[in-house]
């Protein structure tokens, strides 16, 4: 439960940092870019947004953990579960594109960030395309590692309130 509490404070931590270096024009003079993430914790991310473009359930109950919780840009703490069952049932499929993947794991702890393109269909039938940034925790369960949170904030308005 410390070690938790420890890799979520050092995700906000390094939230905000990220946040004070966008705020003064960027990276120049700010922060350094975190490291690329590689590894099992980056296979992990990659077969989550192959899941989710694919609508495979099965592999997401698989890798959240049963007390996930999903953080969006006006802070809401929901269910996990909650946030991608509605994904999964999205028809035509929603589609999820990544770009720079980072994060760092411990021994029984780690994170990933990443920008986000999702493009979708409205209730109306029109095209739509959410950009923003997802950052997730993961914990240890055994050998394998289990999301423990994903915040997704959407830059500028998702399509619908909540």
């Amino acid at each position: 439960m410390k070690k938790s509490i420890l890799v979520l404070m050092l995700v906000m931590v390094m939230a905000t940092g990220s946040a004070f270096a966008q705020g003064r024009g960027g990276r120049g003079g700010g922060l350094p870019a975190p490291p690329a993430l590689t590894g099992p914790v980056a296979d992990m991310v990659n077969a989550i947004v192959t899941a989710i473009n694919n609508q495979d359930t099965a592999y997401l109950q698989k890798v959240l953990a049963p007390d996930a919780i999903w953080a969006d840009e006006d802070i809401h703490f929901l269910p996990a579960t909650f946030f991608l069952n509605r994904m999964m049932q999205a028809k035509p499929a929603k589609k999820l594109t990544m770009t720079n993947l980072t994060g760092q794991a411990w021994d029984n702890g780690a994170w990933a960030g990443f920008r986000y393109t999702l493009d979708e269909t409205t209730a109306a039938g029109e095209p739509n395309q959410m950009k923003g940034s997802i950052t997730m925790v993961f914990k240890k369960a055994g050998n394998d590692w289990q999301v423990a949170m994903i915040h997704a904030p959407v830059d500028g308005k998702a399509i619908t309130p909540h």
